[in-house]
């Protein structure tokens, strides 16, 4: 068994996302979640009891596509200064992480669309309300399951100064329509080039609550030195499992009761 910490980006890694996320938190319910459009991690966060979460990894954000059954996956967002501040955390002595999701990989399909015919009909993220399966599994031509623009961030490229295009991340208030479609289309590109596979998980549940940690204000601040000093990346840092038991006891200790 290997487990890796992974960055992943949520609202509270960049201060425009962040003030978007809390104006508006009728469109942005968990600060914690991964604010794109097609969510890779997914950890389900509207499944009606613990017991019924599907999280998964699809491999839209890293194009991971090799997975093991029994690895662990530890899920940290690292915190913009004014997400840090209102931790009351010394932001001169980060970066600050906060520990979200540790996940166990219980088995591995072969595409995005296997994977879609094994989810039923109901709630997997804000908006829209109610969808076939989850975001993140983008074998669609259309954006069948895909976060509604209010409520993601949109990354578009811009022609800038001297007719370079630039990418940028666009809030719901910079983005538009047309752009978000455009992004779907990229990532459903992606996993038909790359042809992404998807892996199921569980998450980790230790004395009867989950290593799920979604609220900004109680999930367990971290750093580096938590996981043997290494500098964390998005395609994930190989520690000691000795390490990874310990992540995910001090996550679940943030998280819910399991039920």
């Amino acid at each position: 068994m290997t487990t890796r910490v992974l960055t992943f980006e949520s609202w509270v890694t960049e201060p425009d996302w962040f003030r978007y996320a809390r104006s508006h938190p009728d469109r942005v319910p968990y600060l914690l979640s991964d604010r794109s459009q097609c969510q890779d991690p997914f950890f389900d966060c509207f499944a009606p009891h613990a017991s019924e979460r599907q999280p998964m990894i699809t491999g839209l954000c890293r194009c991971l596509k090799s997975f093991q059954t029994g690895d662990r996956y530890v899920y940290v967002t690292r915190l913009c200064n004014e997400a840090a501040r209102l931790r009351g955390l010394d932001t001169k002595s980060g970066p600050w992480y906060l520990g979200v999701a540790s996940m166990v990989v219980v088995r591995q399909v072969s595409s995005h669309e296997e994977a879609a015919r094994q989810f039923r009909s109901r709630r997997y993220v804000v908006a829209p309300v109610k969808t076939p399966y989850p975001p993140g599994l983008a074998y669609n031509v259309e954006p069948v399951a895909a976060v509604s623009r209010e409520s993601c961030i949109v990354h578009a490229k811009i022609i800038s100064c001297g007719s370079v295009a630039r990418a940028f991340a666009l809030t719901p208030n910079e983005s538009t329509p047309e752009q978000w479609r455009q992004h779907y289309s990229e990532y459903h590109r992606r996993q038909v080039e790359k042809k992404l596979r998807a892996a199921f998980c569980k998450v980790d549940v230790i004395k009867g609550r989950e290593a799920l940690a979604l609220k900004f204000e109680d999930s367990p601040v971290m750093s580096k030195q938590d996981w043997e000093n290494l500098t964390p990346q998005v395609m994930g840092r190989v520690v000691s499992n000795g390490t990874g038991i310990q992540l995910a006891q001090r996550i679940a200790g943030h998280g819910q009761t399991e039920g």
